[in-house]
């Protein structure tokens, strides 16, 4: 075996890890309606859906930084209050090994229901951790 077909091997398996941490990336009963996962495998995030709730959530391969910042934003047109770009700043704790991770319940944090599409963006140490990704509410089943 090759250093690069390990190196591919490492990764896949820690993508496969990642997922099926307890409080990892999703749990049988959560629906996906968008996620990314870095070319390493390091960090994941998304966007699940369970009982009609939104939750917005991440996995890292190690504690990479004890802090992120998650921005929502609503699209669309107009200039209201409820297209103001919301963030909050939300700890990463211990899933199991060196595996951390945080999940978010949309409704508990972000004021701002109304119905459209939202961007949500994952930013650590004063940078983009991938791309936004949307959701729309209200969320059906």
């Amino acid at each position: 075996m090759t250093a690069s077909s390990r190196f591919l091997l490492l990764g896949l398996s820690l993508v496969v890890a990642l997922l099926a941490a307890s409080t990892g990336l999703a749990t049988p009963a959560d629906r996906t309606i968008a996620s990314y996962c870095s070319p390493s495998g390091d960090v994941c995030y998304g966007v699940f859906g369970r009982a009609r709730k939104i939750y917005l959530r991440i996995t890292t391969a190690a504690r990479y930084f004890g802090r992120y910042t998650l921005c929502v934003q609503l699209l669309g047109p107009g200039g209201g209050a409820e297209h103001v770009r919301r963030c909050g700043s939300f700890p990463v704790f211990r899933q199991g090994g060196s595996t951390y991770g945080s999940s978010v319940n949309y409704a508990k944090q972000y004021p701002v229901k109304v119905r459209g599409r939202y961007r949500v963006t994952w930013n650590a140490l004063g940078s983009a951790l991938g791309p936004s990704l949307t959701f729309r509410l209200p969320l059906h089943s």
